[in-house]
């Protein structure tokens, strides 16, 4: 008896065993009946959502179908949970399974992807914020599905901690994504566009070292923050460098208001100021105030503002746009050949800046899946014509700049050449003699010789002053330099003028012009009774330009001092001097004295 009962135990146990696990079988696939069942309560094509505490789970909440809300996107914004189910059971036509989603970006703390196949099984993956890999751009990101091992029936997505879970609720199921994982075309493109932004940058630097005027640096500013506004928007600046999201929200917004910013005192300096009056001034300083008063408060300190910030941010920048734009129109209207570079430039953004604003002020602030316009890259091409349309304008700018320049040198230059030159014969006077003896000299032009004519007052008496001053002319003539480069001369006053020469014969070519004075103006003037002469104190200074500094003062009364000594010999002769003579005499009158 005791030994039946021994072996009747494993029986039992055996017994026991097999009617669990034929319970745990009938069990399985009623659960997955229920799973298809509550799933059933899915409309094909639908895409539902709900919310509830953190630890949520979504089987513990697919069994209450009233849970779910299959239209719109109004969420419990205050739950720390969200889920979002897009339906798969009727797929498209020949479409791919999806294996990507392609949504708005937004802050999150975890988003969780769950993948449900036809029998039930489920297979999920998690994100963090910075795990998404970018879209397109800035604005969008992109999730891959989990692997599974057939097409899913459903997607689910469920997010923690997010201000804005409507935007899974409009995410795009594709089967491949826009960009690459990494740096796409779109970057690519992106970056391309930032080169072109930057190179205006260098020409702008050298304008305003050419010019010292202030609106090239202005220019090279919108160039600059052009460059980096893009690399944000365009997903580039995450790709380059480690930022956080906050930052990157902080760059991609604020750098749109210092480029207008930018703009705007670009067009205050750059425009033609007789076309600008005071009043136009004050709105141009006005609106730049207010363009970066507005972006600073509403970028660094938006919660006051809540959901009407961006009525508040649009509102306030159309009304400083178009303060900015009746001075440039103003300006235009006035004759300003520069203010339809600006209008024209700025025109393609301020319509994009327009379209935001009339989109933010016609749609509801609560629902913003209804707004579906991405300015990206729009937004990028906008900004390349702006650089190319104003980069044209500083050039054309500086080119009439220049123009003007050149033409109050030359204007200059004529004053000066009059100024320097004696009106009577056309030589250079004495005021051009002392201000290029000293380059003279450095050029080798070591002789001087002061030429005065003989009895010039008697002429003056005997004959008149046209005759006089007929005499002043050709001997001008005679002693001017023409063709010969080693001689320089000058009307120093009256009757009386200087030669500079350089040379070993500068004095014989000196003594032969002298002479030919006489026979110039025999020979061209009538009347003359007998011939004009000239007397000449020479001086040959050249051992002494190559010792020290030469002293044109002493040098000239020195050498006016041999034409009076002429004079004194007879007149229409030559007494000439050396450094030498020169120095000895010096030192004789030292030693005398």
């Amino acid at each position: 008896m005791g030994v039946n009962l021994a072996m009747a135990a494993p029986r039992f146990l055996r017994l026991i065993l097999l009617a669990f696990l034929a319970m745990l079988c009938a069990i399985a696939p009623a659960a997955y009946a229920q799973e298809a069942a509550q799933a059933a309560k899915f409309a094909p094509g639908s895409i539902c959502h709900t919310s509830d505490k953190a630890g949520t789970t979504y089987d513990s909440l697919l069994a209450d179908g009233s849970r779910w809300t299959c239209e719109g996107a109004e969420f419990d914004w205050e739950a720390e949970r969200h889920f979002i189910r897009h339906d798969l059971t009727k797929p498209a036509a020949g479409a791919q399974p999806p294996r990507f989603a392609e949504f708005d970006r937004n802050e999150y703390e975890k988003l969780t992807v769950i993948a449900i196949e036809a029998d039930g099984t489920q297979s999920s993956v998690s994100y963090g914020f910075a795990d998404t890999q970018l879209g397109s751009s800035s604005l969008k990101s992109i999730v891959e599905f989990p692997q599974s091992a057939t097409p899913p029936v459903a997607i689910v997505m469920v997010v923690d901690k997010s201000w804005w879970p409507e935007t899974l609720v409009a995410a795009e199921l594709v089967a491949e994504p826009s960009v690459k994982a990494k740096a796409g075309y779109i970057h690519l493109l992106a970056a391309l566009l930032c080169g072109l932004f930057l190179a205006p940058i260098i020409f702008d630097l050298g304008y305003f070292r050419a010019l010292r005027q202030s609106f090239p640096l202005f220019h090279a500013a919108f160039c600059l923050m052009a460059a980096i506004q893009t690399a944000a928007v365009s997903g580039l600046l995450p790709l380059i460098m480690p930022i956080s999201y906050s930052a990157e929200l902080i760059v991609t917004y604020f750098t749109l208001d210092l480029m207008i910013l930018a703009t705007i005192l670009f067009a205050y300096k750059f425009i033609e100021q007789e076309f600008m009056t005071r009043r136009h001034k004050v709105i141009m300083l006005c609106a730049a105030a207010g363009v970066l008063v507005n972006g600073a408060v509403l970028t660094f300190f938006p919660e006051p503002f809540g959901l009407w910030i961006d009525r508040i941010y649009f509102g306030a920048l159309c009304t400083l746009l178009a303060g900015y734009f009746y001075v440039l129109f103003s300006a235009r209207a006035a004759g300003s050949r520069m203010a339809p570079y600006l209008i024209l430039g700025f025109a393609p953004l301020t319509a994009i800046v327009i379209f935001q604003a009339l989109t933010v002020f016609f749609v509801d602030p609560v629902n913003i899946t209804e707004v579906t316009f991405d300015e990206t890259w729009a937004q990028n091409l906008a900004l390349l014509f702006e650089v190319v349309a104003t980069a044209l304008a500083v050039a054309d700018r500086f080119i009439s700049i220049r123009r003007e320049r050149d033409r109050a040198l030359d204007a200059a230059r004529a004053m000066e050449a009059l100024t320097e030159h004696d009106d009577l014969t056309g030589l250079l006077n004495r005021r051009a003699l002392q201000s290029r003896f000293d380059a003279l000299v450095e050029d080798g032009f070591t002789v001087m010789a002061i030429i005065d004519i003989d009895r010039f007052k008697a002429i003056n008496d005997i004959h008149g002053h046209p005759v006089g001053d007929a005499v002043l002319r050709y001997t001008g003539d005679t002693l001017r330099g023409g063709a010969d480069r080693n001689l320089v001369a000058f009307r120093i006053g009256g009757e009386e003028f200087l030669l500079m020469l350089r040379g070993k014969d500068a004095a014989k070519r000196a003594e032969a012009r002298r002479r030919a004075i006489s026979s110039r103006t025999l020979a061209e003037i009538e009347g003359l009774d007998s011939p004009v002469t000239a007397s000449m104190g020479l001086l040959d200074f050249e051992l002494l330009a190559e010792q020290q500094d030469v002293d044109f003062g002493a040098l000239y009364s020195r050498a006016d001092q041999l034409l009076y000594e002429a004079k004194c010999a007879g007149r229409n002769r030559t007494c000439s001097d050396t450094v030498e003579m020169f120095e000895a005499e010096a030192a004789a009158g030292r030693s005398a004295a």
